[in-house]
């Protein structure tokens, strides 16, 4: 067996111990961390079973930029471009705190350098100043947070703080080599692509989903998401510049384009990306570090100490201003998962390094920082944290009494809470009371439109609810969606209703019983986690019309792979109901 295959295969080995070992010691660490660490342990500071050679190196640039892309896909360009961040509560304070964040980060730099301890102030403010985007959003997605306010602070400090560190991490190693302007203009360039994704992002998603998704064996959205990953890697090489601002970049282009489909395809994404390439790049860092200067240069001990300190100041400059808006506990848990440095410190360091910006001493204690910073913070964070917000449960009809009335005796009888009102005044008058309780609103009655997606607004901003569907017009169809609002347009139901007797005559849709044919399930059951619909084979008579996952609403296909807490719509037979209940929710006997 060649060397350059057996560092393959050891480099997988550890990829899998990683999780295995945290899995069944309950350690609350990163996996990142824990595979850097067992590649110190099996690279050249350590057994030496891992030899770095050309296939490994692609590799780890591969996965160092699949973490760049995912972190990219994750940035909803439109949401701050049409301002919704303004949806978290006390949003005026972001930027003060980013500021802040930021100027700390360049005062301890400026520090250092005074007492001499470095000799480049900006690539160390940079780096001190990042944050861990890999860290950020498992942790809080493990939480059950990501769609608090809580959690969405977390992400938009996370997000604009390491946008900064990658552009200044970008500008430093094009600034550093001969004809600076002329790769500052080549930086510029790299954009190009993101305007033009951004004014034909619906031409673009039809070009590419216009017959809806993919079967198994042609994965056109997974090839598709390669291709533009090795576009933008190449189109930065060629440039000249970092690739992993080209990746970033993929990931945004990708989120345009995708839309609302980013769900179907963010499971296959994170599996490939998670399961294979990134833990390469993690793995292969821990195990090209050579320690053994550090062990013996109190110089990096010095930097280690004094990098620590620097990002513990920053947390606690931050928890100031936090503290003006959270309660203790969650100020602390914020401060302390923001104070983790990892995967953007990290890769910004190894960038520098290579560039030749830093010196190896500087990166050796900036990658032992971010391992001990994930070692020492994360746990602290699982102990201050919220719990996991409980489910909602209400749902919130307004509308005439010829409409509401039906509607809600149905679901009553099916033990579904629900809250009815003549109008969206009446609904308003009482809204602070069920803040945080109502799962769905629905305004139907489409004579008065435009009032239905005024109270919609102001209804999803007070209760917070996972969805809020009003009544429109065919011709208001698109302003609704606009507000961020579900629109029901009356004619078109018809025409998709028709369409699935049509696909699926035996539904039962035609049924007089329909509504007590139709029941709401939280998938639970292992042997329905993790498996395309069509691989349940369900019978003929039953239709999944719905699937929710967190505040997304999916579209049913047969390649729609389900996760563990969606909420799938059915209809079915009434003797079926018991039969579909066990696939979903309890594991069928033995």
């Amino acid at each position: 067996m060649s060397n350059v295959i057996l560092s393959i295969l050891v480099v997988s080995i550890v990829a899998l111990m990683a999780p295995w070992i945290l899995l069944r010691t309950k350690v609350k660490i990163p996996i990142a961390a824990a595979e850097i660490l067992l590649g110190v342990v099996f690279g050249k500071s350590g057994l030496g079973w891992i030899q770095i050679s050309g296939p490994i190196s692609f590799l780890s640039l591969f996965g160092l930029s699949y973490i760049m892309f995912l972190y990219g896909l994750e940035t909803n360009l439109d949401s701050w471009l049409n301002q919704d961040h303004a949806k978290l509560q006390h949003a005026r304070w972001l930027w003060p705190i980013i500021v802040l964040w930021i100027g700390l980060g360049f005062a301890e730099g400026y520090l250092l350098l005074t007492f001499h301890v470095i000799h480049k102030m900006i690539p160390i403010s940079l780096l001190l100043a990042s944050s861990a985007p890999t860290v950020l959003l498992p942790t809080l997605k493990e939480r059950g947070l990501v769609n608090t306010n809580f959690g969405q602070w977390i992400l938009s400090i996370g997000l604009l703080v390491d946008f900064t560190t990658l552009m200044g991490v970008t500008a430093l190693a094009a600034l550093d080599h001969h004809g600076a302007i002329l790769r500052i203009f080549l930086v510029v360039l790299m954009f190009v692509p993101l305007v033009i994704a951004k004014s034909t992002s619906r031409f673009l998603h039809r070009a590419w989903f216009g017959n809806g998704q993919d079967t198994v064996t042609s994965q056109i959205g997974v090839r598709g998401v390669m291709m533009i990953i090795t576009l933008f890697i190449a189109l930065a090489e060629t440039l000249g510049t970092i690739t992993v601002l080209g990746a970033f970049l993929a990931g945004v282009v990708v989120s345009l384009i995708v839309g609302k489909d980013r769900e179907i395809l963010q499971d296959k994404l994170d599996a490939l990306g998670f399961g294979y390439f990134i833990p390469f790049f993690f793995v292969t860092v821990g195990s090209d570090l050579n320690l053994h200067p550090a062990w013996q240069s109190n110089h990096v001990l010095l930097l280690t100490v004094s990098f620590l300190l620097g990002i513990i100041v920053i947390s606690i400059g931050i928890s100031f201003l936090l503290a003006r808006l959270f309660p203790k506990r969650e100020t602390i848990a914020m401060a302390t998962l923001l104070a983790t440095r990892l995967s953007v410190t990290v890769a910004g360091s190894l960038i520098l390094f290579q560039a030749h910006i830093i010196s190896q001493s500087v990166y050796l204690a900036m990658i032992i920082t971010s391992i001990l910073s994930a070692v020492l913070f994360p746990p602290i964070f699982h102990r201050f944290s919220p719990q996991k917000p409980l489910p909602k449960q209400d749902i919130m009809l307004i509308g005439p009494a010829h409409w509401v009335k039906p509607i809600a005796s149905h679901l009553a009888a099916q033990d579904y809470p629900v809250l009815t009102y003549d109008n969206g005044s009446d609904a308003l008058a009482s809204a602070a009371i069920h803040a945080g309780t109502v799962r769905v609103v629905a305004l139907l009655g489409s004579a008065h439109w435009q009032k239905n997606i005024i109270w919609g607004n102001q209804l999803q901003h007070i209760l917070n609810p996972d969805h809020v569907i009003v009544d429109v017009p065919t011709e208001a169809r698109e302003q609704a969606n606009a507000a961020g609002l579900i629109p029901f347009v009356a004619p078109l139901a018809s025409m998709q209703l028709l369409e699935t007797l049509i696909r699926s005559p035996l539904s039962g849709l035609s049924d007089a019983n329909m509504w007590s044919s139709m029941m709401e399930l939280e998938v639970t059951s292992p042997y329905a986690i993790n498996v395309a619909l069509k691989d349940l084979k369900l019978p003929e008579d039953t239709l999944v019309i719905g699937i929710s996952r967190h505040r997304e609403h999916l579209i049913p296909r047969g390649s729609t792979v389900l996760r563990a807490g969606d909420v799938i719509t059915i209809v079915c037979p009434g003797p079926r109901r018991r039969e579909i209940r066990q696939i979903f929710e309890v594991p069928p006997p033995f």
